[in-house]
């Protein structure tokens, strides 16, 4: 058993956390109340560690368990630490900096997927809506699709976050990760050919659509057989990290614009190339200029088809599902417990950090 004492943030997006999940690790991780009885402290974001609490602090300093940062969010990674390809880094507290070790996309196997990508695990609502709109899609014939995609209004739809500036920009090419916020909000700027959609608070005010019970519900039935094109571009450049937005341009019947590099995993899908839109490696003037060509013909009939038939087969496949919980449980507890295994190779804890030396004077600030 593992004894977890989870803090921060953000905690509830974790795979111990989430009610689809959760189960998966009883009696094999236990949440403790207090830092004192933990075998590891855990969080989910920097930011949560920067505001790490006191009693947390003086507890490692006394005992020098592991520090955690288990993140299933590059942008998380991108924007708060910008340190998203090590393993090891330093983050500074009121405290005192702490040692910690990072648990992400990049650095462990936690979030590499067989078939089904991680995040659509954490909510059962997401493969259950795809199980019935994929078969749905799938029984519609190329002709289906010509007339759908003759009769719709708009041309394409945005729903993001309009995130802009240099928090929002960077590159890491060691890990082919790229920091796609600004450059999405830039192209979907750009886009001003036929009947351009900028949905939500964003873009229009109102209430962000995560104040809703149901968000991913209420943006499929908002943009079934609505458009042409659905932005579908993740915040993160990452080839491991793919979540609901490909999915739901697919489901609603859209053709996706995405980005996605050669060794990203969403050519491990294999979904037809003329099924969907790659702007990888353009400006977001030239991008914009791309999605804007005339795309319905006979050829991408055809390989939208043949898409919706794969997806039907894999949102079908319970046992697909089961195996990835699996494989998920499996990933999860060898991570931890080679944090564990690692720390008590180093008696006395983890010598690298002085609890009265800070990580900016070590040269390694997060800030």
């Amino acid at each position: 058993m593992i004894r977890v004492f989870m803090a921060g943030c953000d905690i509830n997006r974790s795979p111990l956390s989430y009610r689809a999940l959760a189960p998966l690790f009883e009696g094999a991780v236990e949440r403790v109340a207090r830092p004192e009885q933990a075998d590891l402290y855990l969080f989910t974001r920097g930011l949560g560690i920067r505001d790490a609490p006191r009693d947390l602090v003086m507890d490692w300093r006394a005992r020098r368990r592991p520090v955690v940062l288990l993140s299933e969010e590059p942008f998380w990674d991108t924007t708060c630490t910008r340190r998203p390809l090590e393993r090891d880094i330093v983050i500074d507290t009121a405290f005192g900096a702490l040692p910690v070790v990072q648990l992400n996309h990049h650095t462990s196997a936690i979030f590499r997927f067989a078939r089904i990508p991680y995040y659509l695990l954490t909510n059962n609502r997401f493969v259950n809506a795809y199980r019935w709109r994929f078969a749905r899609n799938a029984a519609r014939g190329a002709g289906h699709w010509k007339r759908a995609f003759a009769d719709r209004a708009v041309d394409l739809t945005f729903m993001f976050e309009r995130r802009m500036g240099a928090p929002y920009d960077g590159r890491w090419p060691a890990g082919d990760t790229i920091a796609l916020c600004d450059w999405r909000s830039r192209m979907a700027l750009a886009c001003d050919t036929g009947a351009v959609e900028r949905l939500g608070q964003s873009w229009q005010g109102g209430i962000s659509r995560f104040q809703l019970n149901n968000w991913h519900f209420d943006k499929l039935m908002r943009l079934d057989d609505h458009c042409r094109s659905m932005g579908a571009i993740e915040n993160t450049h990452q080839p491991g990290y793919l979540t609901e937005k490909l999915f739901d341009a697919f489901a609603c019947g859209a053709r996706p614009l995405y980005v996605a590099g050669p060794g990203h995993r969403v050519h491990d899908l294999g979904l037809p190339p003329a099924a969907w839109l790659n702007l990888y490696g353009l400006s977001p003037q030239e991008a914009a200029a791309r999605a804007a060509v005339p795309f319905v013909d006979d050829g991408f009939r055809d390989a939208y088809h043949a898409a919706q038939v794969r997806l039907a087969a894999l949102f079908g496949d319970t046992g697909a599902l089961l195996a990835e919980r699996t494989r998920l449980r499996a990933a999860l507890l060898a991570e931890l417990q080679g944090v564990l295994d690692r720390a008590a190779a180093l008696p006395g804890g983890d010598p690298s950090c002085d609890p009265g030396q800070s990580a900016v004077s070590k040269g390694t600030s997060t800030r």
